[in-house]
């Protein structure tokens, strides 16, 4: 079958992904109009038979008589093998035999235990091989014609006889009625590189089919087979270790994931080997080498990378035209592939491997020596492979002056993923010289503050500062580095990090200036802002005239970090001023720095059209730098300006897209977990936002960015509302709201203020949510927060409502104003349907005698606001909103879009039972539904049965995630 080295099967145990489009095509050509032939080529391993048996699972439901057969390369001497070996299983499906054409009687002698239903074989009236395979061919077209419909598979024919061959093609030429033949082959594989057949092909009049190529799969597809293998969400740095090591190869794959799943722990790459199959049939395919070819294949595996003609013969040792034909030989049996104009090698990083596993020690080293020289003379050298080649050699020397220069060189171009591996090596180099011990040090630590993942950055230097070896200064320098990275990751041990450097570096000024900077963000929930102002000022006096031009600009970034998060408008005007220019890449990252926090800041404050602006050139900027950790964070605050902004379709399959490229561990990936929970909430599907906003929780607010801590809290106690616990929500949200008031910084519209005051009124405590105003409104005169502004406006709204009425509408209509301005549509529209709801009040207290002159404007003002935020909200699909504005405009008499459709819709969903659809799939109970649609809990038990009855499931399979 589909095997590296025949026999060993695509088992199917994992996920069947990424040949969807292949799939509908071949059950299209069977399906169809038959007859058809079907011809799929691919590599070995690349998944032919797998996609065969989904398809014949397929055709087999729907009916269709299946037969598979297959080649092998040991195989016995029977001709026909594959097709009499198919044909062995019909008959259950044979009629009576006096039924059968008495051609069908010439393979009773190949089917010994269908003999007896078959009609006896005639006497051959031509004899000699030629008759024999004209009656056989005869044999099998009434046959499985008698039998139809039925599809014949014949996998692996290019190892097919010549009989088998010729019997395949003659077959095709002429199908039956009603039948199918599929063939699967690799191509590199066939006889002289000749027709799969034998002989051209071309289909006849009348005789569908199609003719599939299966080629690598990639990353999306890896990532669905091994969330089916492991069990969970894999990390991104194993799904580019798993794809680099296989190239798409399922086969490959699937014995990574196997080997791993069996291992006892799930991330150890060590206990990966070359597949066996690999290595046979690249052995194999070696036995039609000649010498040369050989020599050039192994020399391809020692260099390790695609290289051009000239530099393989070369290292080969072979003149330019042994060369060129050494390697066409190892094109032709696809040992090596062309993957660039010039540019030669392995299909994949495990083919390279397995070659190189098999050369002799001896052999080996004589390569690399011989590259090794090829290398050196070239202008200019490249420095990674010396390196390399140096290390394989034993030439410890060598390779340590290579490396160190190679990395040097990658900081130089901006290449600081090839860099830290190489500071990383040397470091861990016990004969490594002191000089070079240091250099190295400093270079992770300045390089691990742009990396991607803080969580293996952060692990990298750990154990660099764990040394002894290094000067307490140096120690100091790289602990600085450690707690800078550790702010993304855990607060408290940043924080730790960063005194203990301030005790290591002392007596050296400038760091320490640094490190007083750093701590001085701003992000310190358990220290005033006013320490953190004080420190930064004192850091700024320090680095002003100490001619440390990478020192001054790191301190005022972080000046201007800590004015943005204080809301002070000169922050801008401080971020304008920095050298985003300077010809100092290690400069004009910290201005990207600076870009990109203030960016993030804009968003909190309710800067959103800014905020925009800022994030696309924070990209642009990022990628040209190639700022790793820049460029992912903002890709996250994408997903939270697409939130503010209302750009909700397709935002929950763009927030995965992310996740699944967010490294363990760190702010932004629980940022991205906090955009799934606040879609997940204003969706109505608060089961699954509580869960996830409950692990965040669980990590910590010391774990985050402190305002994120506030912001997580802030989602959990709005769920408490919603569900009608409004005691829950004030507990919950007491720790943050200490923490804000001994912070005294209060210009960040996370939602937390409001949530409060709802939650203390809720709980007939008036006093406590006046204060929480009044606090609130002082901490932000003179601040740069329009969000904030709408925040409190908002509450003033929600303080005023049972004393004065007039007072609130204003507050609402200034709020949902200002929200507007912000740029901010979800909750534009919330503070436009608090409006409308106080003017339906306004009417209320009319008719009671209290109220306005003007009653019936009222009353159509409240309806078109209502009407105005439910249209928002079902765009948005916020369909807890959405059904509390139905119900309002309900209770006024107005009609609107019925949710639960009109009659007519038959076996399909209305809209309402959509709704109910969507939150049974996230394990919401009937009360659950009733609580987030606003009905009672009989309707909705109503709708879940018509719901129900109409997918034909049940409620249990209903919930179950998907495969």
């Amino acid at each position: 079958m589909d095997g590296l080295g025949g026999g060993a099967v695509f088992s199917g145990g994992c996920a069947f992904a990424g040949r969807e489009r292949e799939l509908r095509i071949l059950l299209g050509a069977v399906s169809g109009a038959r007859p058809a032939v079907v011809l799929v080529e691919g590599e070995a391993g690349i998944g032919k038979s797998r996609l065969v048996a989904e398809a014949s699972a397929v055709l087999a439901a729907e009916g269709l008589r299946v037969l598979v057969g297959g080649c092998h390369p040991l195989r016995e001497p029977l001709a026909y093998g594959p097709v009499i070996d198919a044909l062995r299983r019909v008959g259950a499906w044979l009629p009576p035999v006096e039924r059968l054409n008495a051609s069908t009687g010439a393979l009773a002698p190949l089917l010994p235990d269908l003999a007896a239903a078959l009609p006896p074989p005639a006497p051959p009236d031509s004899p000699g091989a030629g008759g024999q395979r004209s009656r056989v061919v005869s044999g099998v077209r009434t046959l499985l014609e008698a039998i139809a419909p039925v599809a014949l598979v014949v996998e692996d024919v290019h190892w097919a006889d010549e009989a088998t061959r010729e019997l395949l093609l003659l077959l095709a030429r002429d199908m039956p009625t009603d039948t199918a033949l599929v063939l699967t082959y690799r191509a590199e594989d066939l006889p002289g590189g000749g027709p799969v057949l034998g002989a051209p092909f071309r289909r006849p009049p009348g005789t569908g089919g199609a003719e599939i190529r299966l080629g690598p799969l990639g990353e999306t597809e890896l990532r669905a087979m091994a969330r089916e293998v492991l069990g969970d969400q894999p990390a991104p740095a194993l799904v580019r270790t798993l794809m680099e090591r296989s190239g798409g190869l399922p086969l490959v794959i699937e014995e990574d994931l196997v080997t791993l799943a069996a291992a006892p722990h799930r991330t150890d790459l060590t206990v990966l080997r070359v597949p066996r199959s690999l290595s046979e049939v690249l052995a194999e395919r070696r036995t039609r080498l000649g010498p040369d070819a050989s020599v050039l294949v192994d020399t391809a595996a020692v260099l390790a990378v695609p290289a051009g003609q000239s530099l393989l013969a070369k290292a080969a040792g072979l003149d330019d035209e042994r060369g060129e034909e050494a390697l066409l030989d190892a094109l032709g049996v696809a040992v090596l592939r062309q993957v660039g104009r010039d540019s030669y090698g392995f299909g994949h990083a495990l083919a390279q491997e397995a070659v190189y596993d098999g050369i002799s020690g001896p052999v080996r080293n004589r390569i690399h020596r011989r590259v090794l020289e090829v290398l050196q003379a070239q202008d200019p050298p490249p420095l990674v492979q010396i390196a390399h080649h140096a290390r394989r050699l034993g030439d410890t020397s060598l390779w340590m002056s290579k490396a160190l220069a190679a990395a040097d060189h990658a900081v130089t171009v901006g290449d600081d993923g090839v860099a830290a591996d190489l500071y990383q090596q040397l470091f861990a180099e016990p004969t490594l010289p002191s000089p070079d011990r240091v250099h190295s040090a400093r270079s992770l630590g300045r390089i691990a503050l742009s990396r991607s993942d803080p969580v293996a950055s952060a692990s990298v230097l750990s154990r660099i500062v764990a040394d002894q070896a290094l000067p307490g200064p140096v120690r100091g320098e790289i602990r600085l580095a450690l707690g800078r990275n550790l702010a993304g990751i855990r607060a408290d041990r940043s924080t730790a990090e960063l005194s203990r450097a301030l005790d290591e570096l002392e007596g050296r000024p400038v760091p320490v200036a640094i490190t007083m900077a750093t701590l001085g963000q701003g992000y310190r929930p358990d220290v005033p802002a006013a320490e953190d102002r004080a420190l930064v000022e004192r850091a700024e006096r320090i680095v002003t005239g100490a001619g440390d031009a990478l020192a001054l600009v790191t301190v005022q970034a972080a000046k201007t970090i800590l004015l943005k998060v204080l809301g002070d408008p000169r922050a801008h005007d401080l971020l304008r001023g920095l050298p985003h220019e300077s010809p100092d890449r290690d400069i004009r990252l910290q201005c990207v720095r600076a870009l990109h926090y203030v960016a993030w800041l804009d968003l909190l404050h309710g800067h959103g059209a800014r905020a925009q602006v800022l994030r696309d050139e924070t990209d642009r900027v990022g990628r040209r730098e190639s700022y790793q950790l820049v460029e992912h964070s903002c890709a996250v605050l994408q997903l939270y300006l697409d939130l503010a902004t209302g750009r909700w379709d397709g935002l929950e399959q763009r927030t995965e897209a992310v996740l699944r490229e967010s490294p363990d561990g760190g702010a932004l990936r629980q940022r991205v977990v906090l955009v799934r929970a606040m879609l997940d909430a204003a969706h109505g599907h608060w089961a699954g936002a509580r869960a996830l906003l409950a692990a965040l929780d669980e990590e910590g607010a010391q774990s985050t960015a402190w305002q994120m801590g506030h912001e997580v809290v802030a989602q959990l106690a709005h769920l408490d509302l919603l569900e009608g616990d409004p005691k829950a929500a004030w507990e919950r949200l007491a720790p943050s709201l200490a923490a804000r008031r001994a912070k005294g910084v209060w210009v960040a519209a996370n939602g937390l203020v409001p949530v409060a005051v709802q939650a203390a009124l809720a709980c007939g405590l008036r006093e406590e949510a006046e204060h929480l105003t009044d606090e609130a409104a002082r901490g932000i005169e003179g601040r740069d927060s329009p969000g904030a502004q709408a925040e409190v406006l908002l509450c003033l709204a929600l303080l005023t409502t049972a004393t004065d009425p007039e007072a609130a509408l204003a507050h609402a209509v200034q709020a949902a104003a200002r929200y507007e301005d912000t740029g901010r549509i979800h909750s534009t529209a919330l503070a436009t349907e608090l409006v409308g709801t106080l003017q339906l009040a306004r009417v209320r207290a009319a008719v009671a005698g209290h109220g306005t002159p003007d009653p019936r404007s009222s009353a159509e003002d409240g309806a078109r606001n209502i009407q105005s935020a439910l249209d928002v909200f079902t765009r948005l699909g916020a369909t807890t909103d959405a059904s509390r504005c139905h119900r309002l405009l309900r209770e006024l008499g107005r009609k609107t879009l019925n949710p639960r459709g009109r009659a007519g819709y038959g076996d399909r969903l209305s809209p309402r039972e959509e709704q109910i659809r969507d939150l049974l799939t996230t394990g919401a109970t009937n009360k659950d539904i009733a609580t987030a649609l606003f009905l009672s809990t009989r309707t909705v038990e109503h709708h879940v049965a018509h719901v129900l009855a109409k997918l034909r499931t049940t409620r249990a399979d209903l919930t179950q995630p998907p495969d």
